[in-house]
């Protein structure tokens, strides 16, 4: 069986016995859209795809650095930060080709949490705009800046003074992406496995600038794909010694 063939929860059985697998990732989306996530055991898999399973909501009241936000009134020191119930989302069934071809199961926030849960807000509005009589293709573009750094090199340099990929400015270069193609390569081959195909995929204008455009898709399965995308050309970037970036302008010396 395929991921792409998983629909049901009894798919999401099938798939991971037929694998043989003792573990699968699971993920959801925090306040901000980042992916969060871990390894869960089978028989844990199999009783959440039947009631769900809990997730700490810290998640929804921290930012990209866990720092917790001030002023929230879903989650906060005043309900100790319990555990919300997360569904599976059976459909959203992937291989992660950096992972042994590892699964992945995205989950999204149950009531009441669902009100502060991305996934679950933007599948609210599908589904008004479904009821209004309209459906939703949407196409994302992405621009992110990759660099010749680690994670402890550029807190090192405190943020400064990174180098790019490349230097200057050589928007469309065949010849640098000819040159950085293993890691060009890696990139269209893993998200094109994880059913995030790419349009297209270039240098931009600005040093170590790239341009990616996702295939359109239908309005949540479209947010799934951009979201991963996210997080896996940084992983895609560090497994190849470098660091990706979405920031919209990580300095003020170069465009953004």
């Amino acid at each position: 069986m395929n991921p792409s063939d998983v629909k049901t929860a009894a798919d999401a059985r099938a798939i991971v016995e037929e694998r043989g697998l003792s573990h699968v990732k699971v993920g959801v989306f925090d306040i901000d859209g980042v992916l969060r996530g871990k390894y869960m055991s089978r028989e844990k898999l199999f009783s959440s795809l039947e009631s769900g399973f809990g997730f700490c909501d810290v998640v929804l009241g921290w930012d990209s650095h866990d720092q917790l936000y001030d002023n929230v009134a879903f989650t906060g020191w005043h309900t100790g930060y319990p555990d919300a119930t997360v569904r599976i989302v059976p459909e959203s069934c992937r291989a992660i080709p950096w992972e042994d071809n590892m699964l992945l199961f995205l989950g999204e926030f149950a009531p009441p949490a669902d009100a502060y849960c991305p996934r679950g807000v933007l599948g609210r509005v599908v589904e008004r705009c479904a009821r209004l009589g309209y459906s939703s293709r949407v196409g994302f573009e992405y621009e992110f800046f990759v660099f010749e750094e680690t994670p402890h090199s550029v807190r090192d340099k405190h943020y400064r003074n990174l180098k790019p990929l490349a230097p200057g400015f050589f928007g469309y270069s065949v010849l640098r992406n000819s040159v950085h193609f293993g890691f060009y390569s890696d990139l269209l081959s893993g998200t094109n496995a994880m059913d995030v195909a790419l349009e297209g995929l270039h240098e931009e204008t600005g040093p170590g600038v790239l341009e990616a455009a996702i295939a359109a898709a239908d309005g949540l399965a479209a947010a799934d794909k951009a979201a991963l995308f996210k997080t896996f050309a940084k992983v895609a970037a560090q497994k190849s010694g470098l660091m990706a970036t979405f920031m919209a302008k990580w300095s003020p010396d170069w465009p953004g």
